[in-house]
């Protein structure tokens, strides 16, 4: 790294007396051989505290006749490589730190010189705090996908049973969620509880069972997400009541997607009671589900109503809040299944729109398959290519293929009967399957 140097003790040695303009022999004296000075410079043997201490002693001898102040100390001439690169590594650790709040490339820019300077000094604590802190940089600028290699080549240079290693577990049950990769996701967490139960704090072992129940969710398997969110909801309410409150919603989502309409709808509505609109994210969500349960019942008018509501509040609703790239997808649904494919392709684009700037893969994804089946419904080709734009788009960043996203497409176009889009759609892909094998 252009500004840092790393010197050997005999590189050392001999800068000092050029620096001094004092020959071996005058710094050795009589106590210690020239020979063993030159050596020394030479990286063929060791410099001793007695030796060093000698050396330094005539040095400042030879400068106070000069009336030269020496500068140098017995640390600087004792302090190995490896001193020197853990001392480095300390100051690229409080950079990277310092850079962390920058938008623009000093960050990445420091990171690349600090990864080359790992090639040669590979230290392990000090590498699994930089790959941390890059994996914090990444999570935070919504790229998940190099957060998450960041935070894997943090995990691997622990022991696999490292207690040490529990906190870069959370990160990545996180991330991997924002990623969709929620069977990894799962696995994590459950590797977490299995192998770490006993040190994890109450904090951390509801984190990790409430990651895996929003991963069960994705997955359509809400019985394994409400065994989860059973065991979790009483454990919760001593650590974090605005948590214990997600949980009762994640619980209502599962009974909700279950068919199990009234049990859903009692726990929406007394989660309302609670949730003030002053959490408006969590209140809006809460409306729509509460919107699609009276759809999927046909109590029209109660949909209506609380659509109402939702709508009046919309305007509080910001892009930049956690929730709302999955709030307005909720829109597009309420709309799709009222037959209004107009506002439901407002929603749903609004939520693809939104769900790019925060690098929500999973959402993204959701919003194109609804975008595509809209457009092939209305025979609106033009559009359907946008949308095939935006799946190309959607691998090249998350760098790996969504099979389903893919499979969509192609039984689109065989229903437009377009075989050049389709040819365009597995030429496309190819490659990254045959990465994939």
């Amino acid at each position: 790294m252009g500004s840092y140097e790393i010197l050997s003790i005999g590189t050392k040695l001999k800068n000092l007396r050029e620096k001094y303009n004092v020959k071996q022999e005058d710094i050795s004296g009589k106590e210690i051989t020239r020979n063993l000075i030159s050596q020394i410079e030479h990286d063929k043997a060791n410099l001793t505290q007695n030796a060093a201490e000698i050396i330094l002693k005539n040095l400042k001898n030879i400068c106070d006749k000069r009336h030269i102040t020496i500068d140098e100390n017995i640390e600087y001439l004792m302090e190995d490589e490896k001193s020197q690169a853990n001392k480095i590594l300390d100051k690229c650790i409080k950079e990277l730190k310092d850079l962390m709040v920058y938008k623009d490339n000093s960050f990445i820019n420091k990171l690349a010189e600090i990864e080359e300077f790992l090639v040669k000094w590979s230290i392990t604590d000090k590498k699994i705090a930089i790959f941390e802190l890059a994996g914090d940089y990444y999570c935070n600028i919504n790229d998940y996908y190099k957060s998450s290699l960041y935070y894997e080549k943090a995990r691997a240079l622990f022991d696999i049973h490292s207690k040490n290693s529990i906190g870069i577990l959370r990160k990545l049950s996180m991330v991997y969620f924002y990623m969709g990769e929620y069977k990894q996701d799962i696995k994590c967490c459950q590797f977490a509880l299995d192998w770490f139960n006993d040190d994890l704090t109450k904090e951390y072992h509801c984190i990790f069972l409430f990651n895996s129940a929003l991963c069960y969710i994705e997955l359509k398997k809400y019985d394994n997400a409400l065994t989860l969110l059973n065991t979790l909801e009483p454990l919760i309410k001593d650590v974090d009541e605005n948590k214990y409150y997600d949980v009762i919603i994640q619980k209502s989502v599962c009974l909700q997607l279950s068919k199990k309409f009234d049990e859903s709808l009692n726990i929406y509505n007394k989660a309302l009671k609670f949730i003030s609109k002053k959490n408006i994210e969590k209140y809006l969500l809460i409306i729509a589900n509460i919107t699609e349960i009276y759809i999927e019942l046909h109590d029209f008018d109660k949909a209506k109503n609380a659509l109402k509501v939702l709508l009046d509040n919309l305007v509080t609703l910001d892009d930049s809040f956690k929730y709302s790239p999955i709030l307005y997808c909720e829109l597009g649904k309420i709309y799709r299944d009222l037959k209004d494919l107009k506002n439901a392709e407002k929603y749903f684009l609004k939520s693809l729109y939104v769900s790019k700037k925060q690098s929500y893969y999973f959402t993204i994804k959701n919003a194109i398959i609804e975008l595509s089946s809209i457009y092939v419904s209305t025979n609106n080709a033009e559009k359907l290519s946008e949308i095939k734009n935006e799946f190309f788009i959607l691998t090249s960043q998350e760098k790996k293929l969504s099979n389903d996203v893919m499979l969509i497409l192609i039984k689109d176009y065989l229903n437009l009967k377009d075989t050049n889009s389709i040819k365009e759609i597995i030429d496309f892909s190819q490659k990254f399957i045959y990465e994939g094998i």
